[in-house]
Parts: structure tokens; sequence; C-alpha cells
């Protein structure tokens, strides 16, 4: 779901790019600050919060560019993904049911995620803390697309 969605936004690597001081951890501040980028990203409009069709357009964007990469890396003509997306991601952490996420929903969803990763609750991410991907029908095998 979402600011695991900065973590887990997905594919190789992106632990490492949250770990900005490179100690091997994702502070809450660095998984925050994650999260706020990712925030940033899908509120496209400038209303200050996200809906679902803003995250429909970020989850197309994100399978025109892994469509794109997929064919570099292969060569070949990749499907493009066809799947609905019933607002799952949205209605859960929209907790005033408004139909659109604010920057405080998505602050608490993101504070939840984190200590649900913090297994040990040290109040910091190790890597095997976090969650393995697992490989969609409709994502290249090196990540999974964004939250619904």
């Amino acid at each position: 779901a979402l600011a695991g969605a900065a973590l887990a936004d997905k594919g190789p690597g992106m632990f490492g790019r949250a770990d900005t001081n490179d100690d091997g951890f994702v502070s809450k501040e660095e998984f925050a600050a994650g999260r706020d980028a990712m925030f940033a990203k899908l509120e496209a409009n400038g209303d200050g919060a996200v809906d679902q069709a803003e995250l429909d357009k970020a989850r197309e964007a994100w399978h025109q560019r892994k469509s794109q990469q997929t064919q570099a890396d292969s060569g070949t003509q990749a499907d493009k993904p066809k799947k609905q997306h019933h607002g799952g991601f949205l209605a859960r952490i929209d907790t005033d049911s408004d139909g659109k996420v604010t920057t405080q929903e998505f602050a608490a969803a993101g504070d939840q995620m984190f200590a649900r990763f913090d297994a040990n609750g040290d109040g910091k991410l190790a890597e095997d803390e976090m969650p393995k991907h697992r490989k969609h029908k409709d994502a290249p095998a090196e990540g999974a697309a964004p939250a619904e």
C-alpha cells in the first residue's frame, strides 16, 4: 500500500535509496521522507489530496515506464496491462470517506505501515523486516505496481 510504496515502490535498490544516511536501516524520518515524496508524486492536480484518478494516472505511468524498460531489456514488445482497480487502496486509507486522501491520512497510513514493518520494535527498519515482493501477473518481475 503506500509509503512502503516509497520503500516497496518498488524494485531492487529502493531500500538502499530510502536509507539516505547509508547506515543499513530506514529510520522513521527516512520512511516519512519517502512517504512525503510519494504523496507529492501522486498529488498531481494541486488540490492537496490524492483521488482515484490521480492514482490511476500514476499507475498507468508506472506501467508504461516498466513496459518500456522491459522492451528495452528484452528487445520484445510487452503487453500493456489492463487490470481494473476499484479503489481498494484509497478506501482503506480515506478515513473520512470523501473519495480522496489528504496528507494527514496518507501520513497516518504510513505510520501504521512503518509500525507493522518494524517487527522488532526498535524504531527503524532493517532490510530483512521489509516484506518480500510478490510477482504480479501484470508487472515485471523486478517489482510490483503502485498500490491501488
